[in-house]
């Protein structure tokens, strides 16, 4: 049975297996199937994902099949919740021109736009019979591309075309590269010279396209026959991503000329596979309408009409010229034609009929890398579309079948295309991510709490990308944030819970997205929860974090929310199956936790803070003393002044229970400072001291201070405790101390160095935690 007594028998009531148009038995039928039940999956959202796209071809205008391709990809991108950062080289522009007005269309379609200078002719002879992969490269990109990788952080960077690949070099190891390649290269120019035509565009060897494919972690085909020539060419992980356009259904409106003609139409560009496909058609065509007398017009749209006057005026054919709208093609014809006896990659033609859900009758090779089975669509001659015209003509009927396949094989198409995108957006949600909950404090640019969500970015950042998460007000300064964020754009993002944007016209200097904490982490496959506030939202999420990791900086919360580290804290971590607790002080009092919460003593900072850079001024000593030792504090600090008067008076810090209450009444002038207040300003530990002495007995609301003194190599002096108990120091021993602290300064201070390089010489602060408690493994 030849493919037209197919197709009419399956008009005529053949089995289908229930796949309206499909021959009986079809072999395809269970991947069909497949395919429709993937559609329905939930499809991968990309929530506050930042995309890069390098781009030779503008969006605007859409009237050509590569253009609407990248418009389509983008648009899908940004529908899914990504922002789309363009960079366009103007190489179908070059020098000629550069309209404005179309320029400015694309800085309205993207989230961002950055138009390159083309420095070369970009439409160069090849060195030899075939172009190196980076003939047509200019260095005006790499440029571009450097300045702007080392001022944003982007999750993927999408290039256009293998011959733009030299791109990726200058992308970091932390974004995800994606070659569209749009059109197999190899081979190319030997195709066109088969079938007659000069070599155009870009044409290449195998080994050249090869060196693409290597530069790229993810190659998308727009066939499953080009996917599988480039997996034979490159280990390089590659999928096919079919061309989808959105769904548009044209009525047809009839002129009163076509009123008893079938008017099939081609819609092609001025390229010069289309022109030759074009006319070799007319050349079959006619005299096989001629022959059978069927009432048929063969009418071509598009640029291509400017290169085919020589079939202009030939009766049965209308050259109508470019059209405004592809809308004013379909509207105008009964039926789509793809006659294209030869042709590489993907007929965004074709897609884009099966989307208006118009009847369509093609060459198989046309319809490569289209999920269609209909035998009209994989007529294997001119002569053949030619003569199922001629039927359809004769029996309009036809029409019907043709569209229900339509119908369905758009829908076929738009599976593929949703699988290949959720295959590939997998491979950002899964890319390893830590959130991490940050206090309004960080907001106070010299606080050492803001120095410490610092280091620990930098230090986090190169195992993976950090997203920060506010739920408290912004500052209304634009300085404020601008000095907030100033050089993490590279580093990591920003989420804001719903309610909190800033006000109008303030720009947050990071890639930000407003969004719940529970969303935030649904948006990642692979998240860590890292605390260092515990956000009211946490004790609410229920069952939708117990897949992450928990980690909890104890020390940063006691700092600003002592309340939390109770029943709030026992929660908290009863919600998640991996709870790690963090802590800078070894005995600090337990917190109430979950069982298998675990514990781990960390250092607050990963390296020497930047207090370090010590301003002049008078030195002094600092007393570190509980609420309930600040009228011994007092004595000592008056006899520190008697015995050392050459020193700046001494400095009582004081930390209380409750942040709130007040400090006893000093019995004569005397400077006091909370330790929530020094906390929060490295100025008022400033100038350096000349040593600190701690009455607290190691008091866990000092930790912090001890450690950045300590590797400030400043003398932390504790006395001895009777029976290890803070109470029980002998005032005899503090006097003695005090007395002899000037003589004894030198000394303390070279134990303080040799201490600092014991504890933190070898170790940049947080190198153990990764040992200890196996972040790297969890993060990864």
């Amino acid at each position: 049975m030849n493919r037209r007594a197919e197709a009419l028998s399956t008009r005529a009531g053949g089995p289908t297996n229930g796949l309206p148009g499909l021959p009986p038995a079809d072999p395809h039928a269970a991947l069909h199937a497949e395919l429709m039940a993937r559609l329905s999956e939930p499809e991968v959202s990309l929530l506050g994902a930042d995309i890069l796209v390098l781009s030779p071809t503008p969006t605007a205008p859409t009237d050509q099949g590569n253009r609407k391709r990248i418009y389509a990809v983008c648009r899908e991108l940004q529908r899914r919740g990504a922002r789309i950062h363009f960079v366009f080289y103007p190489q179908e522009w070059w020098f000629d021109y550069l309209p404005d007005d179309l320029v400015r269309e694309m800085a309205d379609q993207w989230d961002s736009f950055h138009l390159l200078p083309a420095t070369r002719h970009t439409y160069t002879r090849p060195e030899g019979a075939d172009y190196k992969i980076d003939e047509w490269w200019d260095d005006s990109i790499r440029d571009y591309l450097q300045w702007l990788f080392k001022r944003n952080r982007f999750d993927a960077f999408i290039v256009n075309y293998a011959y733009m690949s030299k791109a990726f070099e200058y992308a970091p190891a932390n974004t995800l590269k994606i070659l569209d390649t749009h059109d197999k290269f190899t081979g190319r120019r030997q195709l066109l010279d088969d079938n007659g035509i000069a070599p155009e565009f870009f044409y290449t060897t195998e080994d050249q396209e090869a060196i693409a494919m290597n530069r790229a972690q993810l190659v998308w085909a727009i066939k499953d026959e080009e996917a599988e020539f480039y997996r034979s060419i490159s280990s390089t992980p590659c999928i096919t991503m079919p061309h989808i356009e959105p769904e548009h259904r044209v009525p047809r409106v009839r002129r009163p000329e076509d009123e008893n003609r079938l008017v099939i139409g081609m819609l092609g560009s001025g390229n010069a596979i289309n022109v030759n496909n074009a006319r070799a058609f007319v050349k079959v065509a006619l005299p096989i309408l001629a022959r059978r007398e069927a009432p048929v017009v063969i009418r071509f749209v598009g640029a291509m009409c400017s290169r085919l006057p020589d079939l202009e005026g030939i009766p049965g054919v209308e050259l109508m010229g470019p059209v405004d709208s592809t809308d004013e093609f379909y509207r105008d014809v009964d039926l789509v034609i793809v006659p294209l006896a030869f042709s590489t990659g993907l007929k965004i033609k074709a897609v884009e009929a099966f989307a208006t859900g118009m009847p369509l009758v093609a060459m198989g090779h046309a319809l490569e890398g289209i999920p269609t089975r209909h035998p009209w669509h994989k007529c294997e001659t001119m002569e053949e579309v030619a003569e199922v015209c001629c039927d359809i003509a004769f029996d309009r009927q036809l029409l019907a079948g043709l569209t229900e396949t339509t119908t369905r094989t758009y829908a076929l198409v738009r599976a593929q295309a949703k699988i290949a995108f959720d295959d590939t957006l997998r491979r950002l949600t899964n890319y390893p991510t830590v959130v991490m909950t940050v206090d309004r404090s960080f907001f106070e640019l010299d606080s050492p709490y803001r120095e410490h969500i610092f280091q620990t970015v930098n230090l986090m950042r190169h195992l993976a990308q950090v997203v920060l998460y506010f739920d408290q007000p912004l500052p209304t300064s634009q300085n404020a944030l601008f000095e907030a964020f100033h050089g993490m754009s590279t580093h990591c993002k920003l989420a804001i819970a719903p309610g909190l944007e800033p006000a109008n016209g303030r720009s947050l200097g990071l890639p930000s997205v407003q969004a719940g904490l529970q969303d935030v982490l649904a948006a990642y496959g692979r998240a860590t929860l890292w605390v260092t506030r515990v956000c009211p939202e946490m004790l609410t999420l229920g069952k939708q974090p117990a897949r992450l990791p928990l980690f909890v900086r104890l020390d940063v919360v006691r700092m600003f929310q002592p309340t939390m580290l109770g029943s709030a804290m026992s929660h908290l971590t009863a919600q998640f199956h991996e709870a790690t607790l963090i802590d800078s002080h070894p005995l600090a009092a337990p917190v109430p936790a979950a069982d298998h919460a675990r514990l781990t003593t960390v250092p607050f900072w990963r390296w020497r803070p930047w207090l370090l850079n010590n301003e002049g001024g008078p030195q002094r000593v600092l007393l570190l003393a509980r609420a309930d030792q600040v009228e011994l504090a007092d004595v000592l600090a008056h006899a520190l002044d008697k015995f050392h008067p050459d020193w700046a008076p001494a400095r009582v810090v004081v930390g209380e229970p409750d942040a709130g209450a007040s400090l006893p009444a000093p019995q004569s002038p005397r400077e006091r400072l909370q330790a929530a207040a020094l906390l929060a300003r490295f100025r008022l530990m400033r100038p350096l001291p000349l040593a600190v002495l701690d009455l607290s007995g190691d008091a866990p609301e000092f930790e912090v201070f001890r450690e950045t003194f300590r590797r400030a190599q400043v003398p932390v002096i504790q006395p001895e405790q009777g029976d290890g108990n803070p109470d029980q120091i002998s005032l005899w021993q503090l006097t003695d101390l005090v007395m002899t602290l000037g003589q004894n300064l030198a000394r303390w201070t070279d134990q303080a160095q040799r201490e600092e390089k014991a504890r933190y010489g070898s170790d940049a602060g947080w190198n153990h935690i990764w040992k200890s408690i196996s972040v790297k493994n969890v993060l990864w």
